[in-house]
């Protein structure tokens, strides 16, 4: 017990310092902003800094009787999470219908966990007002062009510098899915808030099975839990499309990493159809190819044994994509490289002056603020768990069984955020990667002996990530 309230306090500390950081972070680049005129991509200074800098999130506090009703949805998620794992979850082996049972009310549990604290603004119409607010530069507001997809997809290319600001550098799939929830469910931002929610929670029961192939059972279900709870992954999944695009992404990772065990063709060309179809909608899938070219080389280098099942399931994965896009050019006319080509006018477009990597200095700047804005906004107790995981995995003599996934995602990270490819709002467009934060954490929290549903040190770590997400409901607003 003594060493139990050692590691809790120690956890509490790093958070505390953790946020004291960033507060001070915050204060330094604010000031430098006003003093110099520093611009980084849509977060740069008026006569005031009207941000959170480094984040795109506005400071507006209010205290609201929401507060209650979603603490006591997230309470309760907690303590069935703890029942869960005492029930089932110390057993590596569990039948089929029970980890169905589990995914389901995981999925559940997302979508009521979202709209909770969504609901702190206010009512209901809080869910679906961000749809409605920002109809003239977000995705919505392209659905009025569509009279029929195959069109949209031949001139789209053309089409990208007449439609809201978000559909110029991002693919068609963001309107084309709205469009489709319009044609089921009827036009207007209340369908596309409602499909939103219920798509975004698609996520969790990937990053559930995912962890489950590196971890047991109960740290797998500890990881989705904790992905689930991270601030960002709340806060955007009732309000944001960005939401909705993480589900293909994270379940790609799932489906090219199970393929490393068994059946690499199957699982490699379902995760090349989860890819293409991230990839129609965010130009972030990137991230995975470069991942794939990571876990090869980590493959070949410290687990031979899956080097073959791995080349198998990422050319898999290859043939997939390219089927694909193959089958959508030949029936649409979809032109992939031109609409990047466009996309990447676009950008150049809307960060023109000093607001993109004009500079060494800024690029240097991005570099720090983009991983603080990412690390900060998914949950200091994930951040802290994950960074001390890292360092046990480097440090281990025998590659543990998660190792090599935690690592290759490090190092993808580590790439991606030097390249100069991204402008900040990392809290919201690098959402897809917070289940490796939270399946590292879960790996961290497992290391300490006690049964994961008697530990005092888990239950810490849930009700820290619990009291940031609702602390930074209550005095930020998201804008989506």
């Amino acid at each position: 017990m003594p060493t139990t309230r050692r590691n809790i306090a120690r956890l509490a500390a790093g958070c505390l310092a953790a946020a004291a950081a960033f507060a001070a972070y915050h204060f330094y680049l604010r000031d430098l902003m006003l003093d110099t005129g520093l611009e980084l991509g849509a977060v740069r200074p008026g006569r005031t800094v009207y941000r959170i800098v480094p984040l795109y999130i506005y400071w507006r506090p209010r205290l609201k009787t929401g507060v209650l009703i979603a603490s006591a949805v997230l309470a309760t998620f907690v303590w069935w999470l703890r029942w869960s794992l005492a029930e089932q979850g110390s057993s590596s082996r569990l039948p089929f219908a029970d980890r169905y049972r589990f995914v389901v009310v995981l999925w559940l549990a997302h979508i009521a966990v979202a709209v909770s604290v969504a609901l702190i603004d206010g009512g209901p119409a809080t869910l679906w007002q961000p749809f409605d607010v920002h109809r003239r530069s977000d995705y919505i507001g392209a659905v009025e062009r569509i009279t029929s997809p195959r069109s949209f997809l031949r001139d789209y290319p053309g089409l990208m510098p007449e439609l809201p600001l978000h559909c110029r550098h991002h693919p068609p799939g963001g309107p084309l899915l709205l469009w489709l929830v319009a044609q089921i469910a009827g036009p207007g931002p209340l369908a596309a808030s409602l499909a939103t929610i219920v798509l975004a929670g698609l996520a969790t029961p990937a990053v559930y099975l995912l962890a489950r192939d590196v971890l047991d059972e109960a740290p797998a279900r500890l990881a989705a839990a904790l992905f689930l709870l991270a601030p960002n992954v709340v806060c955007y999944s009732a309000t944001c499309l960005d939401a909705v695009f993480m589900v293909p992404l994270v379940w790609t990772f799932y489906f090219l990493w199970h393929g490393r065990a068994n059946r690499p063709l199957l699982w490699g060309f379902a995760g090349g159809l989860t890819a293409f179809t991230a990839a129609m909608m965010t130009f972030s899938t990137s991230f995975v190819a470069l991942w794939a070219i990571v876990v090869l080389g980590f493959t070949a280098l410290g687990d031979r044994n899956r080097l073959k099942n791995t080349s198998l399931t990422l050319l898999a994965a290859m043939v997939a994509v390219v089927l694909a896009y193959g089958l959508l050019s030949a029936w649409s006319g979809y032109e992939p490289l031109a609409v990047l080509r466009q996309a990447f006018a676009g950008q150049d477009e809307v960060m023109k002056g000093r607001r993109g990597h004009h500079s060494l200095l800024q690029s240097a700047h991005f570099v720090v603020t983009n991983l603080v804005a990412f690390l900060f906004c998914s949950g200091l107790p994930l951040a802290w768990l994950w960074v001390g995981q890292m360092r046990r995995e480097f440090r281990r003599t025998t590659a543990s069984h998660a190792r090599w996934l935690l690592l290759s995602f490090g190092l993808t990270l580590l790439l991606v955020d030097l390249a100069p490819l991204y402008t900040l709002e990392t809290e919201r467009i690098w959402i897809f990667l917070v289940g490796f934060l939270a399946l590292g954490s879960a790996a961290c929290l497992a290391s300490d002996p006690t049964p994961l549903h008697a530990s005092p040190l888990v239950l810490a770590a849930l009700l820290l990530e619990v009291f940031q997400t609702i602390l930074m409901e209550v005095l930020f607003e998201w804008v989506w």
